[in-house]
């Protein structure tokens, strides 16, 4: 029994790196991805966003301001122009990304005590550009603000340690937990390599069935006196779900701890912790590809499948939208697919430190499906077996 799993194992492994198709998927594709896919994102913090300036007051304090708004890191005044029409021309042409427009009487309207907004006009077509730049400079208006009002209550010859109480009566300090840097690569490149292994695995495992129809090894377990078709479908089963179980562990540490060090990610958790997760994900994957397997007939029906419902799996995992506001539809899809709980939950081990009690509910998941699609793939293999036997009996009599 032992030597038959092993032969099956091999055989599967065998046509994994001898088929052009499965390969580019399961070997090449998963290095591909892992060099190219987070390149765009590696600087990650957004620094020196070029914007504009119309300042309209021209005096002491609006020089003041512009220069302060210039000194933060997230932005850099490349203009000065005169007024919103040539701002909306620069806008549309990409060479700047917002305008800030300080009014008329800027400096008269604060020396009376008075309020004086300024406005910045900014492209919101790329949300986190758009959101930097309207945070600085709204935190260096604040502080602007603040300083000329500890300045007026010092001269009204208040204490300067009370004034600053009264304006800033505490500070702040924000400590950004599990994002070091803030930074989108942080946030999205572990979620993204745990989809690629699924997408890789699941339509790896498909082409494999695809081609394993016409395989000496296959034929000869199939019809095979000795067994019967239920132990020719759980053997088959196991010794291939025990090849990708070796290839799929070792790209998983290669995408959830090189990749780490690799691009200076944040890794809180232990390996241990972060494979025994990861088993029942590959299990479940490997079976849901058996059990697709058998409803597609070509190469290209498997692109077809898998490919659309990547966007959407990623979606319902909650990560680029809260779950909370998704409508029902889409917290059962993510109950399907094995990508939705290994995402969370691989997220919540490696990036978060999770203990066994905040990702349990994402693993016990995973076996309930593995166990739901072993079942699936088993009756399906065994069918396909039995009418296999049955067409040779025919042949033969």
């Amino acid at each position: 029994m032992i030597k038959s799993l092993l032969l099956i194992s091999y055989d599967e492994l065998k046509r994994i790196f001898q088929t052009k198709a499965i390969v580019s998927v399961m070997f090449v594709g998963i290095f591909l991805y892992f060099f190219f896919y987070p390149q765009p994102y590696l600087h990650e913090a957004i620094r020196d966003v070029p914007i504009a300036v119309i300042d309209q007051d021209n005096t002491n304090y609006s020089r003041e301001l512009v220069r302060q708004i210039d000194a933060n890191k997230s932005v850099k005044i490349d203009l000065h122009i005169a007024d919103l029409q040539t701002a909306q021309r620069l806008i549309e042409e990409r060479k700047i990304y917002g305008v800030v427009l300080i009014p008329y009487r800027f400096q008269q309207h604060i020396l009376e005590g008075k309020t004086s907004p300024v406005s910045y006009y900014g492209d919101a077509s790329y949300i986190l550009i758009y959101s930097n730049v309207a945070t600085a400079i709204n935190t260096v208006a604040s502080n602007f603000g603040a300083k000329i009002s500890i300045s007026r209550k010092i001269a009204q010859g208040v204490d300067p340690a009370v004034a600053t109480n009264n304006v800033s009566p505490f500070s702040t300090q924000l400590i950004s937990l599990f994002n070091p840097q803030s930074g989108y690569a942080t946030y999205i490149i572990p979620a993204a390599f745990v989809l690629i292994l699924y997408q890789t695995l699941l339509i790896g495992s498909m082409l494999c069935s695809l081609f394993s129809k016409n395989s000496d090894v296959e034929l000869a377990f199939i019809h095979k006196a000795n067994y019967s078709a239920t132990s020719s479908a759980l053997l088959l089963l196991s010794g291939k779900l025990l090849t990708y179980s070796i290839l799929y562990i070792i790209y998983f540490i290669i995408y959830t701890v090189f990749a780490n060090y690799w691009y200076d990610l944040p890794r809180l958790s232990h390996l241990f912790t972060s494979l025994w997760f990861i088993i029942p994900f590959i299990f479940s994957t490997a079976l849901l590809g058996k059990v697709f397997s058998h409803f597609v007939h070509t190469v290209s029906d498997v692109f077809c499948v898998i490919i659309p419902t990547s966007m959407l799996i990623f979606f319902v995992t909650g990560l680029s939208w809260p779950r909370e506001l998704m409508p029902s539809l889409f917290h059962i899809i993510g109950y399907i697919f094995p990508a939705v709980p290994a995402i969370t939950g691989s997220v919540k081990i490696n990036q978060m430190g999770a203990n066994f009690a905040e990702f349990s509910q994402q693993y016990w998941h995973l076996w309930l499906l593995t166990v739901i699609y072993f079942g699936m793939a088993f009756i399906l293999e065994n069918r396909h077996i039995q009418k296999m036997r049955m067409t040779k009996i025919k042949e033969n009599s």
